[in-house]
C-alpha cells in the first residue's frame, strides 16, 4: 500500500469549519484505529473500521481509500475492494495503472471480471492527464518506476517468510541494490541533459520516480543533486513532502540531525522502529506541516508507536551514539 497525497480545496465558514474540525478530528481517529488492526492483521474489523471512517467523511483522501481496498482484498471482500477501487479511479481519477497492477495486496481480487472494468477507467484518466507529456520521456521514466518499485513492494512479505537477517533476504537486497545503480545511471544521464524536468511534462509520476532513485542513491549522487533538486522545490516541480525524506536521509548520512523527523530504523533486537537523530523535536510538527507531512503521532500510528518529546530526547543520546558506531562501520565498508 503506497501513500498518496490528495490536495483538497474547501470554503471555511465559522460554523461550517468548527464542525468540519470535529469531523476530521473523529474521520483520522477512525483511520488510526482501522490502520491498528490492519497491522495487527485483524483485516476483516479494520475494513469495518474504515466504512466507519468514510460514513463520518465520505470525500476521503485518495490514500486512505486505496488502503482500504488493499485491507478488503486480504480480507478477500472483493466487492468492497472494489467499491473502493471504482471511487478511487472515477471521482478522485487515479490513474497510477503500473502500481495497481504490481500492489500484491491486490492480488486476490485479479481475476474479478471487474478488474479490466478498471483498468479501462483509469486508461481514461491516464491519457487525459498526460495528453501533453513527453511520452517518450514518460515511458522512459514509467520503465524505471517500475524496476525501482516491483523489487521494493517485495520486501515485506519475503522478510515475513524467510526473516529480515536471512541469506534469501540478503541476496535478494543484492537484486535491489544492482537494480538501483542501473536506474541511478540512467536519471543521472537525463538530469545531466536535461536538468530536472516539469512536471508539466513528465507528470507527478515522473517526478516520483527521480525522486526514488535519487533517494535511493549514494551520498555522494544525493550531494551533487541536492542544488538541482533545492531549485525543482522552489519551482514547485518535486512535492515538499519529497524534499523533507529526501533532506533529512542526506542530513543523517552526513552525520547530522534530521531536521523533519521523515526516517526512521529498526535495530536486529527489537522489532518496533525508532526515530533517527532529531534535530528540535519539540517543533518538528510545526516544521512538519510546512512541509505537507502529517504530525509525527499520525505518522507513527502506522506502527502502533506513541510519539512522546520527553521520553524520546532522554533516548537520543544512546540513538546517536549508535548510529555514529553504524555510520563509521559503513564509512570503512
Amino acid at each position: 500500500m503506497k501513500n498518496y497525497l490528495l490536495i483538497c480545496c474547501f470554503v471555511a465558514l465559522s460554523l461550517s469549519s468548527l464542525s468540519a474540525q470535529t469531523n476530521t478530528k473523529s474521520y483520522s481517529e477512525l483511520i488510526r484505529d482501522g490502520w491498528k488492526l490492519c497491522l495487527d492483521k485483524d483485516f476483516t474489523g479494520s475494513a469495518k473500521i474504515y466504512e466507519q471512517a468514510f460514513k463520518v467523511n465520505p470525500k476521503a483522501p485518495l490514500n486512505d481509500r486505496y488502503n482500504a481496498a488493499c485491507i478488503n482484498s486480504i480480507a478477500k471482500n472483493t466487492t468492497a475492494a472494489y467499491k473502493h477501487l471504482f471511487v478511487a479511479a472515477n471521482e478522485l481519477k487515479w490513474y497510477d495503472i503500473n502500481h495497481l497492477k504490481n500492489d500484491e495486496d491486490l492480488i486476490n481480487i485479479r481475476k474479478d471480471k471487474r478488474w479490466n472494468q478498471l483498468i479501462a477507467v483509469m486508461q481514461k484518466n491516464k491519457q487525459e492527464v498526460e495528453k501533453h507529456y513527453d511520452k517518450k520521456l514518460v515511458a522512459q521514466l514509467d520503465k524505471i518506476y517500475f524496476d525501482d518499485q516491483s523489487t521494493r513492494s517485495q520486501i515485506r512479505p519475503k522478510e515475513e517468510k524467510y526473516g529480515r537477517d536471512s541469506k534469501e533476504m540478503r541476496a535478494f537486497w543484492q537484486v535491489i541494490l544492482k537494480n538501483d545503480s542501473i536506474n541511478q545511471v540512467k536519471v543521472s544521464k537525463i538530469l545531466d541533459t536535461q536538468g530536472w524536468p516539469s512536471k508539466n511534462i513528465i507528470g507527478v509520476r515522473g517526478t516520483s520516480t527521480l525522486f526514488f532513485v535519487i533517494q535511493h542513491a549514494d551520498l555522494k549522487t544525493q550531494v551533487k543533486y541536492l542544488p538541482m533538486i533545492t531549485k525543482a522545490l522552489e519551482s514547485s516541480n518535486l512535492p515538499k513532502r519529497q524534499y523533507a525524506m529526501f533532506y533529512d536521509r542526506l542530513v543523517l548520512r552526513q552525520g547530522k540531525r534530521q531536521v523533519y523527523g521523515t526516517q526512521l530504523a529498526i535495530t536486529k533486537e527489537s522489532k518496533d522502529p525508532y526515530v533517527l537523530p532529531l534535530e528540535d523535536a519539540q517543533n518538528v510538527d510545526k516544521r512538519r506541516a510546512e512541509m505537507g507531512l502529517n504530525s509525527m503521532q499520525e505518522n507513527l500510528n502506522r506502527w502502533n508507536l506513541t510519539w512522546d518529546v520527553a521520553t524520546y530526547l532522554k533516548a537520543l543520546p544512546k540513538i546517536e551514539a549508535r548510529e555514529t558506531i553504524l555510520n563509521e562501520k559503513n564509512k570503512n565498508k
